[in-house]
């Protein structure tokens, strides 16, 4: 290295001849130089990586194009996503551009709206060669790159904002004009690599959460798009986004459970994969950080949380409708593994792969077909595959399911954690349980954030006292899980899994309730139990040993279903099927159904008022359960248990 550098070379470095002390500094300075350019992104094992990788670059080379038309033609699946992305390419060539206009503190919805248009529509140019495609590009990325900001006060719309303006310019590059690739090209650096060096801006950096990784993603991109023009600013975004990205990289933990749960494991790995293929493709490296430990396992955790259902375990901020997860695509080719797919080819046969919640969820769809190119995605043989997972972190979680192909297959999943959390619930202890195509445990799941933050809910606030809590879906009383006195949980108390088992006969879960339900120290231990017995009835076992004073308690489930009192239980009906519920105790009862369909005809009883009229209805849904006294110093056990069918009535 530096002992490469000729005494002529110095000599012309430093403008001085046969100084030895001017050498030796020189030498120095020469040295730490070195070490820095060589700890910089642009660098592959510490070389520098030159020349700049010609455009397009960007997740998809020039040269990849026809491998993904081959891909494309010889699977059902790729030729699916494909043409959907024609047609939906087709109808934007009559649409305006996105004009600037926020909704209360967010732009987000123009950003994805952007990021939408400009990814399909320059797939569908480098599919076809349709200049029609790289004309309404090209009318996007000039209307996004005249706006005066993309809202870095909510720096998540300047993420999707970026990566879109630089999938467009990269892709499209040798196709626009220069005026047009320059002021694209600005608006990337004022609008995104700038608006990240403003402290004010930069708070994401300290996140450890889904904002690290699709701000981190979408400046990544934007980066790399413009680095042979801006070398320093982007050196400078991909160094820094590299060493903060460790943070959700973190919250992984070791088995891959993500935090938030699978709602934003879809939105966050997303963003994160796209960053990482990027990185790897134009640098030659991820700099390690695919390797972080527990972001790989996290496929599996992500595959284990739809039920034979077709619903997601939608703990926290999460909906129960699974919408596509095309990193998996990613980390099916990355581990050789298409039993990753298996949800995913499921959505793609029965047509939901193409039914979305809001109109631009399907915005990253082209990456499902760029990580799956070389291949030919089919339904996995499931047969091996475990039908067991459990994972610790900051938010444990456990499924099991008894089949993966059987249509009468069985799936709990439970979760802990603590409500101060991400994204958090009250929803500490709860579960969910399917039989086939059917949820009889059920979470009501988010509701929109929009809807509260218009009537001015502190929806961010997740303080004891927070306004959060008097959200009906968010509170401890509205889930699967145990209340005490009708309070709140503990936000700071964490629910832990003491052990997993799987004996054959039996297997399940074990959790430690007690510093989530002691908001007061009111009990002295308190343990939740869910198995499932001969792979035919679930059992839940709740035992809960009291301190100094007695406590009323509050065991409660939400279903779908209608619900009808019997004298020994329970009779849950759906769609010609029952579910029978049988309660034991060694202490008296008060079997409730309890309404959930109008929240604000119910009173909270954190409050004493009716719940808001801000929260959002749950038609179709009723809540079940018990109340009881536990007097002082009592070991109470309550053990409900669930088995299809009806033998309540029978005699």
């Amino acid at each position: 290295m530096i002992t490469g550098i000729s005494e002529k070379t110095m000599n012309y470095i430093t403008g001085v001849r046969h100084r030895k002390r001017d050498h030796i500094l020189w030498i120095c300075l020469l040295f730490i130089f070195w070490n820095t350019w060589a700890a910089m992104p642009y660098t592959r094992g510490g070389t520098l990586a030159a020349p700049v990788p010609p455009h397009p670059r960007l997740l998809l080379g020039d040269a990849e194009i026809p491998g993904m038309k081959t891909s494309v033609q010889n699977s059902d699946a790729l030729a699916k996503m494909h043409r959907y992305i024609l047609e939906k390419s087709t109808a934007m060539l009559g649409q305006a551009p996105v004009t600037y206009k926020k909704e209360g503190k967010r732009l987000l919805a123009v950003s994805r709206l952007a990021l939408t248009r400009i990814f399909f529509l320059s797939y569908a140019y480098r599919m076809t060669g349709d200049t029609g495609y790289l004309q309404r590009a090209e009318k996007e990325l000039l209307a996004v790159s005249a706006f005066d900001d993309w809202n870095p006060s909510h720096f998540l719309d300047v993420g999707e904002m970026c990566m879109g303006a630089a999938i467009g310019y990269d892709w499209l590059y040798n196709d626009l004009s220069e005026s047009t690739r320059h002021r694209i090209r600005e608006a990337i650096v004022k609008n995104g690599l700038d608006a990240a060096s403003d402290p004010g801006n930069a708070w994401f950096y300290k996140r450890d959460n889904n904002w690290n990784q699709v701000c981190n993603a979408g400046l990544v991109m934007g980066a790399l798009a413009v680095m042979e023009d801006e070398p320093d600013k982007a050196a400078a975004v991909i160094d820094k986004a590299v060493k903060s990205n460790v943070l959700p990289l973190e919250g992984y933990g070791k088995d891959g459970n993500y935090p938030e749960g699978p709602g934003y494991w879809n939105y966050g790995t997303s963003f994160q994969v796209l960053m990482l293929e990027a990185l790897e493709n134009v640098l030659g490296t991820d700099y390690g950080l695919s390797a972080h430990q527990g972001f790989m396992n996290s496929a599996q955790y992500m595959l284990f949380s739809t039920g034979p259902s077709g619903q997601y375990f939608n703990y926290s901020d999460c909906i129960s409708k699974p919408y596509p997860a095309y990193a998996m695509f990613w980390f099916a080719r990355k581990m050789n593994s298409p039993e990753l797919v298996y949800q995913e080819m499921q959505l793609i046969r029965s047509g939901r792969y193409f039914t979305y919640r809001h109109g631009n969820d399907d915005r990253l769809l082209p990456m499902a077909l760029i990580f799956a190119r070389g291949t030919e995605p089919h339904a996995a043989d499931m047969g091996d595959f475990p039908v067991t997972w459990s994972g610790g972190g900051e938010t444990p979680v456990f499924y099991t399911r008894t089949s993966w192909d059987d249509d009468r297959a069985k799936y709990l999943g439970v979760k802990g954690g603590k409500a101060f959390s991400s994204h958090g619930h009250m929803d500490q202890g709860s579960f969910v349980y399917d039989t086939g195509h059917l949820r009889w445990a059920m979470d009501f799941g988010s509701q929109q954030y929009e809807t509260l933050e218009r009537e001015g809910v502190d929806l961010w606030d997740m303080e004891q006292d927070g306004q959060r809590w008097e959200i009906f879906r968010m509170n401890n009383l509205n889930h699967n899980t145990l209340s005490i006195n009708d309070q709140p949980h503990n936000v700071q108390g964490k629910a832990t899994i003491i052990k997993s088992f799987d004996t054959g006969k039996q297997k399940g879960v074990t959790l430690d309730l007690t510093d989530v339900l002691n908001l007061h120290g009111e009990l002295r231990k308190a343990t939740r139990e869910l198995r499932l017995v001969d792979q035919e009835t679930l059992q839940v076992e709740d035992i809960v040993k009291t301190a100094d004073n007695g406590v009323r308690i509050r065991w409660n489930m939400v279903t779908p279903a209608r619900v009808r009192l019997t004298e020994r239980g329970m009779i849950l009906t759906q769609e010609g099927k029952e579910m029978m519920l049988v309660f034991e105790s060694n202490i008296p009862l008060d079997l409730k159904v309890r309404p959930s369909e109008q929240p604000s005809e119910t009173i909270c009883p954190f409050t004493g008022r009716p719940y808001g009229d801000y929260n959002q209805p749950n038609p179709g849904t009723t809540m079940l359960g018990f109340d009881a006294f536990i007097p002082s110093g009592t070991r109470a056990r309550f053990v409900v248990s669930m088995s299809e069918g009806n033998n309540i009535d029978k005699p």
